[in-house]
């Protein structure tokens, strides 16, 4: 059992005992059959983000190690708007580490940015499992506007709704998406930042939605489901959210959640879309090894054309299930046990040895 799936089971057993509400968000959990002996049931939970350690090549290049402490590169953003602890504070990230730059009135539990990297979101509970959405700009400084919070109500999100995997803004800032579990139904919400509106799409049944990240065409939103079935196969899928209709379904299945017969094998557990259009950046759960069934992760680049890892694999330093992307796609976050690491080019980088984040967007 990895450390990830440890860290589930012992809070599924909590929220069982009746933890009060707000100490603990209720999870769902997706199951993955296992098609080889070595592969593990992942757990891609709804209120999980993350992303982590690899061992493998692709293409043949061998993954890179871990390096620490160097200052960001050139064209890498400068600062990043995190929530720890529930609280939301803008950091600066370009000496290598974070400093805080401003802390925001409010508690919060996700955060999404835009492609500008000006413009973040952020979702916070309004009471229940109902949550309201607010919008901030950074200046060049990093100094943060109040956040402002958007028309249209509240949206009601059971099982882990807002938490960082599954609340993403469209790369114009114009739409925001959560998907998740509600009411025995998977379902993916999209908010129009303008006016406040919501569109839902769901289908009913035990199965759970992950990983919301949307095309750079913000119109089509992509998503990692477990069918609640344990004889099916978690897939990624694509919803074109300009069509008419409301089953969520009748998204395109592009891959199943597993990598096989390359160099590169194992369980994908988080994906984003990246903004050239041409590729995605997936996180792979490898074999599990040892006396403690530990399991091997990399960052790893998908091509949308066929659907086949391409190119380098960086090694990560642990078990998570969360990777966010710049707006340039070229510079990619992680949360490790609650610890902020980054990705730039062939390496991972600590950018903190603070363990107390929830979410973290650049």
């Amino acid at each position: 059992m990895t450390r990830t799936e440890e860290r589930l089971r012992d809070a599924f057993g909590a929220a069982a005992a009746g933890i009060p509400d707000g100490s603990l968000v209720p999870l769902t959990v997706p199951s993955r059959r296992r098609h080889r002996p070595w592969f593990a049931p992942a757990a891609v939970a709804a209120g999980l983000a993350a992303v982590v350690v690899g061992g493998a090549a692709v293409g043949g290049v061998v993954p890179h190690t871990t390096r620490s402490g160097p200052a960001a590169p050139a064209g890498a953003p400068r600062h990043v708007v995190a929530i720890r602890d529930g609280r939301a504070v803008v950091e600066d990230a370009a000496g290598g580490g974070l400093t805080q730059v401003a802390a925001l009135p409010g508690r919060y539990d996700a955060v999404a940015a835009t492609g500008d990297r000006r413009t973040f979101f952020l979702a916070g509970k309004a009471g229940g499992d109902s949550y309201a959405f607010y919008r901030l700009a950074l200046g060049a400084d990093g100094k943060p506007s109040a956040p402002q919070r958007l028309p249209g109500g509240t949206v009601r999100l059971d099982s882990g709704f807002g938490k960082p995997e599954n609340l993403a803004a469209s790369p114009d800032g114009s739409r925001l998406a959560v998907v998740g579990t509600a009411a025995g139904r998977s379902e993916a919400v999209v908010i129009d930042v303008r006016t406040g509106g919501h569109r839902t799409w769901s289908t009913p049944g035990a199965g759970t939605v992950t990983s919301a990240t949307w095309a750079p065409d913000n119109r089509v939103l992509g998503f990692l489901q477990s069918p609640g079935d344990a004889s099916e196969h978690a897939v990624l899928r694509l919803l074109d959210t300009g069509r008419p209709g409301s089953d969520l379904l009748s998204s395109r299945v592009v891959r199943p959640a597993e990598v096989t017969g390359t160099r590169v094998d194992g369980l994908i557990n988080v994906f984003v879309l990246n903004p050239d259009g041409r590729t995605a950046t997936a996180q792979i759960q490898g074999p599990k090894h040892g006396r403690n069934d530990d399991a091997s992760f990399v960052l790893a680049t998908l091509s949308t054309g066929t659907w086949q890892p391409t190119g380098r694999a960086v090694r990560l330093p642990g078990d998570s299930f969360f990777v966010k992307a710049d707006g340039s796609g070229a510079h990619f976050l992680q949360l490790v046990d609650g610890r902020p690491g980054r990705v730039d080019g062939d390496a991972f980088t600590w950018l903190s040895g603070a363990a107390d984040y929830d979410d973290v967007a650049w």
